[in-house]
């Protein structure tokens, strides 16, 4: 049960990805290998996958320049194409497109798929014992991702400090805290008018902008200023007591406000004005998990703290397709998913404690945006 390797980034974008290319080589292959496997068994052959990810080259470039700079430093890194590294920034809208057809094919057959199935939470102060603002998720994805990840600590002089979780490849940060108490959290979703708008910004870049920001309005604009994609819930907050959680599809996002200070999502949509949600037809676990997940918080509001977090984040009701997911071996080897990491931000403190697998037998280990590193013991 190794730790998470932290790589200490510095200002120059091209360093930071030469620094991550360098280090992950063997993850970032492994990665790729992985996703390749996963759109084969979708149907997408490896040269399609890859003639994507050519195309997304051209187009981060244009979207975002520092993202894609550091991109290309991952791939000079790693001695890897820069179309294979593009291809795994912008796996979420390859993956989630098939997802919207695997859906589609249960119109027609008993085929049966589980998909992503991240279960997220916000809690604002007057929800926890410190009265500090936590946000959380079991982020449950390919199994074959599992200890292939990574975390990033950025310190520079150029935006703001950022201590962040990537899969080894992707630029990130997917899940993190900025220096000025700004957290991200998220989920997967699926419309059914998934792809409508080709080559928008990708999902990835999103979460690095909301993270990059150096207030709240500014990282809220990256999910709402342009369309999408793909379908995504991001819960947005803020050390000062503010959560937002977002769900987006292609042409609309909707907001959800904490309840007595409590939020949780899954992976389908709150919201009707979103059209058909289909990510339940394929992984039903999502109609269960954020429920489940409130009630065991919920139950605590006022005095949520880490050992409540930790107890609900290890809930197997469900199980393997829990909160805390195992592979289910009812499923094809290269669709088997499970809970790659655990999540729990203290907004305040900037810390993160993550688990690096399923928090009911992994360890926790803290780390600080100022890079004091402690394990504790899994409850």
């Amino acid at each position: 049960m190794a730790e998470l390797p932290v790589l200490e980034l510095g200002d120059d974008p091209r360093e930071r990805g030469l620094v991550h290319g360098r280090a992950l080589r063997t993850q970032i292959t492994e990665n790729i290998d992985t996703y390749l496997a996963r759109f084969a068994a979708g149907g997408l052959d490896a040269e399609t996958a890859r003639k994507e990810g050519e195309k997304w080259a051209g187009v981060m470039g244009e979207q975002n320049a520092n993202y894609a700079e550091e991109m290309a430093g991952i791939a000079e890194g790693s001695e890897l194409p820069l179309g294979d590294i593009s291809m795994l920034n912008a796996r979420y809208e390859i993956t989630f497109g098939l997802f919207g057809d695997e859906a589609k094919a249960n119109d027609k057959s008993d085929l049966s798929v589980e998909a992503d199935g991240c279960s997220t939470f916000g809690a604002l102060p007057e929800a926890t014992a410190s009265g500090h603002t936590l946000l959380g998720q079991n982020w449950d994805w390919l199994a074959g991702v599992h200890e292939r990840c990574a975390v990033l600590r950025i310190t520079r002089s150029n935006g703001p400090n950022i201590l962040c979780y990537t899969e080894a490849g992707i630029v990130g940060g997917k899940m993190g805290v900025n220096e000025h108490g700004i957290g991200l959290v998220e989920n997967g979703l699926v419309s059914d008018h998934d792809g409508r708008n080709p080559y928008e910004k990708p999902f990835h870049m999103r979460c690095r902008e909301i993270l990059d920001a150096d207030t709240y309005d500014m990282a809220l604009l990256p999910i709402t200023a342009t369309k999408r994609v793909c379908s995504a819930n991001f819960v947005v907050g803020h050390a000062d007591g503010e959560i937002i959680d977002i769900e987006t599809s292609p042409d609309a996002v909707s907001y959800l406000y904490p309840r007595d200070g409590l939020v949780t999502h899954s992976n389908h949509f709150m919201d009707p004005r979103h059209g058909p949600s289909q990510m339940e037809r394929i992984s039903t676990s999502t109609l269960y998990r954020a429920n489940r997940l409130d009630r065991l918080l919920r139950a605590h509001v006022g005095k949520i703290e880490d050992e409540v977090i930790k107890a609900a984040l290890a809930d197997h009701f469900g199980y393997p397709n829990a909160i805390c997911r195992h592979p289910d071996e009812r499923q094809p080897v290269a669709k088997r998913t499970m809970t790659n990491a655990a999540f729990i931000f203290d907004l305040n403190a900037r810390t993160m404690l993550v688990a690096n697998g399923p928090p009911c037998t992994y360890p926790w280990q803290l780390l600080t945006l100022d890079g004091e590193a402690v394990s504790e013991a899994a409850e």
